[in-house]
This record gives C-alpha cells, sequence and structure tokens, in this order.
C-alpha cells in the first residue's frame, strides 16, 4: 500500500466504522465469506483533538432489510447493521441515531404494522426487540421470553397488534424456542417450542402470515452450513408441521412468501453446487415445483409478492440482481438493467400504494429503486456510509483519481473517482467479487486483487492500462483449484513493471504465507518467498523503500505462534527476519515503513490477538528496535502508517480498533 493513502482511508471509515468478526463460511476453494458487524461512528463523535473527518464516499453499505411505513410510505428504514432511515423515499438517508443508542450495532430487520408502529431485531441484542410508536422518531427496548438473538420479523397483515420474531437458537436451553409472537403489539410476548419440527441449533431466518388467512404461518429453519427445514403451522402457531417434503436437500432455504394460496421458497448459496432458485407450493407444502430452472442465477435469497397483484414476484439474486415475474412465475425476466444488475440482492421491498415503485438491497451496494416495476433501477443508498473499503490508492500521475477495493459476504468490487472524491463510479470491467488490494503502476496501470469467490469469477490481480475501460487478470495461477489469499499488493513508484503480491496459501496447497514478484507487470510471476507450513501465517503488508532503487523491501505477518517483520535487499529475491528483536510474543506484524528521507529509520506496527497495539522504532534499518508511547487497545492492529514526506515528524497510524493516530515528533 502506498504512504499516501492512508489518509483517505480514514476519510472514507470514519463515519462508520466497520470491525470484523472471524468468517462464518468459506466458498469451494476455502475463501471466507465474509460476515461484519458493523459499529457505527456518527459524525458528531467522528472529531477528536481538534481535527474533523468528513465522509467523501462512495456510499454503500451491505443492506439486509428495508421498509417503509404504511402510513407514510416516504418514511423509510433500512437495516445495514447500522440502522437507517429515510424521510424522502430513498432519495437521502441518514444514521437512526435513537435505534443505535440502544442496540448492539448489528440490526438485521425491520417490520412495520398497519397502525404505523416499527419493531426491529437484532442478531446479538439477545432477549430483546426494539419498539417505536411515534414512526421511528423514539425506541425503547422490549424485553422476550428467549435470550437470543432477533434474525427476522413479520407482521400480520390483518391484525395490527400481532408480530413475530425469528430468533437464533439458544442451545442452552431444554427445548428450541425460535420464534415468539405478540398479540397486544409487543406488549407481552408467547415463545413457541419448535423442538419436534426445528431439532436444536436450528434457527428461523424468515417468516411469513398468509394474508388471506391469519392462522396460517410459514416459516425458515436453517441450522450449520446447509442444513434447512421449511415449517408450517395452520393454527397461528400453536401446532407446528414439517413441510420440506420434496424440496432439495443439503442446501440453505432463504426466504418465504405466501400469496393466492400460493407458497414460495428462495435458497440456495454460492458454495460448490449449492443452487436452488424457487419453489413453488400450491397446497400449502405438501409437493413443491421448481419455477427457476431458467434462471441464470440459481441462488435467490429473496423473494416478494405485489400485495397489490399476486401475478408480480420479485427475486433477490446473489450476483445478478433482480429477476421478476408479471404472470405468477410462469416466466421471467432476467434482463433489469442499471445500478445492482449484477450485484448480490438480499431484500425487497414493494413501497405501500405503489406496484411500480420496487426497492432492493445490495451487499456493499446498499440500495437501488426501480419505478418501473423492476424494468430499469438507479442507486438509491445516498448517505448510506457503512461500505468496507478495504483498501484505496491515489494514482502517481494524477492526484484526483482514486481507486477503492471493497468487499462483502460473498461480493465487492472497485470504485473510481476521477475528481478527488467528490464523485465516484462502480468499476465495471471487474466482476463482483471481494478486492482487498488496489493499487498503481508507476506508468499509472491500476491493478486491483481479487479473492473471490471463484464461483463468480477467477481470483487473481487484475490489471487496467486504459484508465479502468477495460481489465485483465493477470494470474499468478496458484495450485490445481487456486487456494491462495493476498492481502499486501505493492508497486514500484519509479519501475511500471515492478510489482509485488503478498498473503498465503491454504488447503490442498497447505497453509503457507508466501511472497510473488512480477517484473513484468504481472505477465509472469517469481515465487519469492514461502513460509512455515501448517502456522496458518500469512503475509499482510508490504513496502517498497523509495530511497533504494527498489532493492529494499519490507513484509509484515502474522501467525499463530509469532508474528514479525522481514526484509529484503536484493529486491526481493531474498527475505530475512528482523523482527525477532521486538519484545513480547505477539501473532500480529502490521505496517511497516521507512522514513522517505532516510532508509535507516523504520517504524512498525505489532499487535492483535489479545495483545495491546503499538509502534516500535529503530535507527538503524532493523537490526535493534525501540518502543514508541503509541498505546492502542488490546486486539487492535496497525494497518497502516504515513509519514508525511515534506515533514517526517508527522505520522500517521490508522488502527482497527482505535482510530487513526497522529504524532507530531516523528513518533
Amino acid at each position: 500500500m502506498k504512504r499516501i493513502s492512508i489518509v483517505l482511508i480514514v476519510i472514507l471509515g470514519a463515519v462508520f466504522v466497520v470491525a470484523q468478526i472471524p468468517p462464518s463460511m468459506m466458498d469451494e476453494h476455502g475463501n471466507n465469506l465474509r460476515r461484519n458487524t458493523v459499529h457505527p461512528t456518527f459524525p458528531d463523535t467522528a472529531t477528536e483533538a481538534g481535527h474533523p473527518w468528513i465522509s467523501v464516499g462512495p456510499f454503500g453499505g451491505d443492506v439486509m432489510d428495508i421498509c417503509a411505513d404504511p402510513l407514510n410510505p416516504e418514511m423509510m428504514f433500512a437495516a445495514v447493521g447500522v440502522p437507517f432511515v429515510s424521510d424522502d423515499g430513498g432519495d437521502t438517508w441518514e444514521g437512526l441515531e435513537a435505534l443505535s443508542a440502544i442496540s448492539s450495532g448489528n440490526v438485521n430487520s425491520f417490520e412495520a404494522t398497519g397502525n404505523g408502529w416499527w419493531f426491529a431485531t437484532g442478531r446479538n441484542d439477545f432477549g430483546q426487540v426494539f419498539r417505536s410508536q411515534d414512526g421511528g422518531v423514539s425506541w425503547h427496548t422490549r424485553t422476550i421470553p428467549v435470550n437470543s438473538g432477533g434474525l427476522c420479523s413479520a407482521a400480520d397483515p390483518n391484525d395490527t397488534s400481532t408480530i413475530y420474531i425469528g430468533l437464533q437458537s439458544n442451545v442452552s436451553l431444554p427445548t428450541n424456542q425460535v420464534i415468539v409472537k405478540s398479540t397486544d403489539g409487543g406488549g407481552t410476548w408467547t415463545a413457541f417450542n419448535m423442538t419436534n419440527v426445528l431439532p436444536m441449533g436450528f434457527g428461523v431466518v424468515s417468516i411469513c402470515v398468509d394474508p388471506d388467512n391469519s392462522q396460517i404461518i410459514f416459516a425458515i429453519g436453517n441450522s450449520g452450513f446447509s442444513e434447512a427445514t421449511v415449517v408450517a403451522s395452520f393454527d397461528g402457531g400453536t401446532t407446528w408441521e414439517t413441510k420440506t417434503n420434496n424440496l432439495p436437500l443439503g442446501i440453505p432455504y432463504n426466504d418465504v412468501a405466501i400469496a393466492g394460496q400460493k407458497v414460495f421458497v428462495a435458497g440456495g448459496q454460492l458454495f460448490g453446487s449449492q443452487f436452488m432458485g424457487v419453489w413453488q407450493s400450491d397446497d400449502y407444502g405438501q409437493t413443491w415445483t421448481n419455477i427457476s430452472t431458467s434462471f441464470p442465477s440459481q441462488v435467490s435469497n429473496a423473494i416478494v409478492i405485489d400485495p397489490a397483484n399476486a401475478d408480480n414476484i420479485f427475486v433477490a439474486t446473489e450476483g445478478d440482481g433482480i429477476y421478476y415475474s408479471t404472470d405468477g412465475g410462469t416466466s421471467w425476466n432476467f434482463n433489469a438493467t442499471g445500478a445492482g444488475e449484477n450485484g448480490a440482492a438480499r431484500c425487497i421491498f414493494i413501497k405501500p400504494g405503489s406496484s411500480d415503485i420496487v426497492y432492493a438491497g445490495f451487499l456493499s451496494l446498499a440500495i437501488c429503486r426501480s419505478e418501473d416495476a423492476g424494468a430499469t433501477w438507479q442507486f438509491a443508498g445516498n448517505g448510506i456510509a457503512t461500505l468496507q473499503v478495504d483498501d484505496i490508492e491515489i494514482s502517481p500521475l494524477d492526484p484526483d483519481r482514486i481507486l477503492v477495493g471493497f468487499e462483502a459476504e460473498n461480493s465487492g468490487g472497485c470504485y473510481i473517482s476521477y475528481d478527488g472524491g467528490n464523485t465516484w463510479e462502480l468499476v465495471s470491467g471487474l466482476p463482483g467479487t471481494r478486492f482487498s488490494q488496489v493499487t498503481f503502476g508507476a506508468d499509472g496501470a491500476m491493478y486491483a486483487w481479487s479473492n473471490g469467490p471463484s464461483s463468480i469469477a477467477q481470483e487473481g490481480l487484475y490489471k487496467s492500462t486504459d484508465n479502468g475501460a477495460t481489465w485483465n487478470n493477470m494470474g499468478p495461477n496458484i495450485g490445481s483449484v487456486f487456494e491462495t489469499q493476498i492481502f499486501a499488493l505493492t508497486a514500484s513508484s519509479t519501475d511500471p513493471s515492478l510489482v509485488f503480491i503478498g498473503g498465503n496459501n491454504f488447503g490442498l496447497n497447505g497453509w503457507e504465507s508466501m511472497i510473488y514478484k512480477s517484473t513484468n507487470g504481472g505477465e509472469t510471476w517469481i515465487n519469492t518467498y514461502m513460509g512455515p507450513p501448517d502456522d496458518f501465517y500469512s503475509v499482510r503488508y508490504l513496502f517498497i523503500d523509495p530511497n533504494s532503487a527498489d532493492e529494499i523491501i519490507y513484509a509484515g505477518y502474522k501467525s499463530e505462534v509469532h508474528g514479525g517483520f522481514l526484509k529484503s535487499t536484493d529486491a526481493g529475491l531474498g527475505w530475512t527476519e528482523i523482527g525477532t528483536a521486538i519484545p513480547g510474543t505477539y501473532r500480529w506484524g502490521g505496517a511497516i515503513v521507512c522514513d522517505p528521507n532516510d532508509s535507516d529509520k523504520l517504524l512498525a506496527g505489532r499487535g492483535g490477538y489479545g495483545i495491546d497495539g503499538t509502534i516500535y522504532r529503530s535507527s538503524n534499518g532493523g537490526n535493534t528496535w525501540s518502543s514508541t508511547n503509541l498505546n492502542l487497545s488490546q486486539f487492535s492492529k496497525v494497518s497502516d502508517i504515513l509519514i508525511n514526506p515534506e515533514n517526517t515528524d508527522v505520522v500517521y497510524v490508522a488502527s482497527t480498533q482505535n482510530g487513526v493516530q497522529l504524532s507530531l515528533d516523528g513518533g
């Protein structure tokens, strides 16, 4: 990562900070499917020590639910981990501070009753839901009788006092109570024992009440990686029965919808061949028929039926935007255009009173809106600023040209700005995969590393030499199934042909850290370093000394045993450990840089895994080290360091838990 980029990285992430939690899934080659908890830091708290920060975009985030007030459809709420609110039909959004103040920061569903009361749930809000009785202005906690987090919610369309909440499974309880119901607007709650149909470990991810008969309720229970069951009640939740029958097994089910005495189930995930699409039952779950055999994408995350016309059906797909049918699912339109057409859609909402206006929530891309019943889509997420930006670089030839890489659970991409961050464009020539690193070559060529998933596009280093119009995958093709993750990328500031990448192999390739070098702009690659095997060892940072004619290279790495730092004095061909003199046991070696005017002066960051983050200083090229007075919190990692080339006493440090740290005396 080039040193000048750190300031913009923090500007992009200052308003909403994303904290990583351990990945819960992997794709078919073992690559992490990222799940994140978003912790809000609203603009009035984004100023420390007299140095204000502003968000310049690009706007985006993982939108898991959208809902509008049935009494005032212009008032909308979006669950993005951080809750957001719009009072102009989605034209602009802002953080919902009243709810954020009492929630865990992981709100994942909103539901409105017919009388305008609102309910919100959070995955980490155990034993509670949140209610607003004044259109979302104020929020209050309501206790439920099960100490579990909420996964979904559904209001009875025929009774403004009845609402259902789907919960995670609490395996410490004697029975699996994963649905709670209130018949008095959230005043009191009843828990249903679902153990006979959903064994311990199954949580409820979707609930739907039949709009023609409130006694009929369908729900989806998922467990582990790919176990799923459809269950139904025909007496308002008193008793339940399994309705999986001839649905495909070993595949997660994602959503259920009911209309006109027909039940629809959407499912699948981007892992191996776990594809499903949409299935329909005309007999309330006795038998099921696949109505999605023609779908280009066989992973369906959500299905919504127009309450005003049951023939209008919308499906959110993984990687292909929104599909829709106007004849009850007999035929489908896959050619919706505009924003989100290749995105990972996670939710859909039809504006009350207007069948033509449809909203869709996406991973990374926030919200898109259609005003012609799904045919064309426009971005409608202005103000949603929870996009997980992994890297950002400024062109050495044009300071107004900025490239960022971003990722979500199972998707991602790159944004580019040509005007210094005032406006942003989604790079259309790249696949919708997780982009962990970006950089510019000395000649202005753009590089972006994709970490998959490979079910969308091959991993590798994508390169553009025409200002982002077209991109080519430059490899390197490592292993038969490319079991490789890259977390470090750097290019020479003087030689347009020199590029380094670093990360780790895993799986069939063995778990080893590695560094690759290219001397021809990525056309061919040389493996110059392999770390110890089976140590969860991974190179996380690379830095080229700008004073050394590209001869001196530094690397930071993490390990389950001991993290550290490497140095090469022969242009990256040989590597020597230089971090052993840093005291203490630490498993994460973070950023390492040298003074722009003095190669012997180094700053290196250590921390993570329960160790307090800090910076160490060397005045002799890494032979010896001394501590600085920077004290970060436990688990905090040093992700980047910038030394001002015009005044080397000014040092910026980007950390994962403590924001940006500033030193005015060289650290």
